[in-house]
């Protein structure tokens, strides 16, 4: 029972900060005006998190206003290193449980 708990706190604790993570609004929320390269890379890597997240908020995966083409570069290329950066966390949190 209480091993069942830890997991529990963890996945909600991981659910919390990927929610974090999500937002990919308007330019107006931003500071340095419309999200390029490196904005198009994060939101690509947060991508297959967010839509998960999706099913229960009201989110955008992808920021419109952006650059152009730099964004959409940085986009696909963080969606190509989400998934083995997927694994990797996967692979870790297991080896946590594990070692716990």
């Amino acid at each position: 029972m209480k091993k069942n708990l830890k997991i529990i706190a963890i996945l909600g604790l991981c659910t919390l900060i990927l929610s974090g993570c999500t937002f990919a609004g308007d330019s107006s929320a931003l500071t340095d005006g419309t999200p390029g390269f490196l904005m198009g890379i994060w939101h690509g890597i947060i991508a297959p998190y967010t839509l998960i997240v999706r099913f229960f908020f009201e989110i955008k995966m992808y920021a419109i206003p952006n650059s152009g083409l730099g964004y959409d570069i940085g986009f696909l290329l963080g969606i190509i290193g989400a998934i083995p950066l997927g694994w990797l966390a996967t692979l870790i949190s297991i080896a946590f449980l594990l070692l716990a």
